[in-house]
């Protein structure tokens, strides 16, 4: 059967997978493909990530024609809070940072998975001009 992976900001790529084929298997082929390492790439379908250790037929909604999205995860520089905690350092004392940082971490999550990948890929590209 044919899969589309669907690259955020990318292209796509088609496999042939059969229902034994491991999702390990899968990302290697989307290595060798589009040189995205394995530890950088995560596969998900309908929002959930898939199991390197699952095979495609573990996944019902996993079928002819279907898309799947590839987070590609970056290796962390630096994160998020790492940076808030700089930035909120040269203004405020440092409970009064540390505070503010979990205040903004909190709503982020709450508002980010209340997103779909659909509106993470739009709001990417308005704040990227694309």
């Amino acid at each position: 059967m044919r899969i589309t992976i669907k690259i955020l900001k990318g292209q796509d790529v088609t496999l042939d997978v059969e229902p034994h084929t491991l999702i390990s298997d899968m990302k290697k082929e989307i290595e060798s493909k589009l040189n995205i390492p394995l530890p950088e790439q995560k596969l998900l379908l309908l929002g959930r990530t898939l199991k390197d250790e699952n095979t495609v037929s573990a996944y019902p909604n996993l079928h002819e024609g279907c898309k799947l999205n590839l987070v590609v995860m970056r290796p962390r520089i630096e994160g998020l809070r790492e940076i808030l905690q700089k930035s909120f350092r040269k203004y405020y004392n440092e409970p009064q940072a540390d505070n503010l940082v979990i205040a903004f971490m909190t709503d982020f999550e709450t508002n980010l998975k209340q997103m779909s990948v659909d509106d993470i890929e739009r709001l990417s590209e308005s704040l990227l001009g694309v």
